[in-house]
């Protein structure tokens, strides 16, 4: 599927650290969603350090009308440590057989089934309006670099 800036975004229906099932409405902000696409929060060091940048900076994106959520392939277990671990006061949703990341076309392809990492995203964010349109995708070729949360609030003030 071709996921770009200006489509709408797919479906959401997925349970977060708590085992809620979250969809789009009553996940977006009074102007919409920040929506960070991780690989894993059990074992990907760079996913947990950006995790703690978007719990720092989560008030100013709320200030902006914006609620934020994260989504990978971790298990609602996994989710609910790592909510206690740092301290995340958002949802955390779990991707179901990654079924969320294929809809956008981000499943990283490299790891076959069966390995732990089979089903991860290429990660990266969607700035996401109250009707649900992308307004914005930032991602980084090397998933181990980040796009810093400074570019993401720039995007959100456009809305």
């Amino acid at each position: 599927p071709d996921i770009h800036v200006g489509s709408a975004l797919p479906a959401i229906n997925a349970p977060d650290q708590n085992g809620i099932t979250h969809n789009f409405s009553d996940l977006s902000g009074e102007k919409g969603l920040i929506l960070v696409m991780s690989r894993s929060f059990d074992w990907c060091p760079f996913c947990i350090r950006q995790l703690k940048q978007l719990v720092d900076a989560e008030a100013e994106f709320n200030a902006l009308g914006f609620n934020v959520t994260t989504m990978t392939y971790d298990s609602v277990a996994t989710l609910k440590v790592a909510e206690e671990e740092y301290e995340i006061s958002f949802p955390a949703l779990h991707d179901e057989n990654s079924a969320f990341i294929k809809t956008l076309g981000i499943l990283n392809a490299q790891y076959e089934p069966g390995n732990r990492a089979y089903g991860i995203p290429y990660p990266g964010i969607f700035v996401v309006d109250g009707q649900g349109i992308i307004r914005a995708k930032l991602a980084e070729a090397d998933y181990r670099d980040r796009p810093d949360f400074s570019l993401v609030l720039e995007e959100a003030r456009k809305l």
